[in-house]
This record gives structure tokens, sequence and C-alpha cells, in this order.
């Protein structure tokens, strides 16, 4: 093999990644699932905030006196409630692990009042 060959061979390579990269990133979107959030009624953010396909951002609270484990969900700056305590535990442990975690506003239905 010349140097040519090798040449075109590593550009073709170059290539490539971009391409694997983008298969790995869609596999894990389909890894999804839908929670309704905890303490909701506590946020700080009103119905109209809540608009489909917005990014939430997830922070670890480990020091929360209720569940070491628990996840504060926030739209912006503004805390909107919690993942409930039954998936804590697993998320906060990807959280810790250095996993990735997108979220966003998939639905969202205001509970009548009582």
């Amino acid at each position: 093999m010349n140097r040519r060959e090798v040449l075109e061979k590593f550009v073709q390579s170059l290539f490539l990644l971009p391409n694997i990269s983008k298969t790995k990133e869609i596999k894990l979107l389909y890894k999804s699932t839908t929670l309704k959030v905890a303490g909701l009624q506590y946020g700080e953010c009103v119905d109209e905030e809540f608009i489909p396909g917005k990014p939430l951002i997830l922070t670890r609270e480990p020091q929360n006196q209720y569940d070491t484990y628990a996840i504060a969900i926030y739209k912006e700056a503004k805390k909107v409630g919690y993942i409930p305590k039954t998936y804590s535990r697993i998320i906060a442990s990807m959280l810790d692990n250095g996993e990735k975690i997108y979220t966003k506003v998939r639905y969202y239905k205001a509970e009548e009042e009582p």
C-alpha cells in the first residue's frame, strides 16, 4: 500500500466517524420514557410555560431531606418539581456516572381543581 492509498483510507475513515456518532445518538433517543412530575403543585412554573418540546434540566439534590437520590426538574431557572421517588435512584445513578440525559416536555395536562 502506497502513501496515497493510506491517505485515502484515512480520509475515508474520518467521514465514517460522524455517521457512527449519529447512529449512536439516534439509538439513545429511542431509549425514552414518560414520567409524571412529582411536586408539580409546588413548582414555580405556570401552566402556559409547559410547551411540548421545550427542554428541561435535571439537577441532583443529594442533600434533600426526603430522598437522598432526589432529582429536581428545572425549566430554565424555575423549579418545576421532581423525578418521582420510584425512579429517582436509577436516574440519580446514571447522572452520578456522568451519563447525559436529555429531557423535554412531552405533553402537559393541567389537573382539574378538586
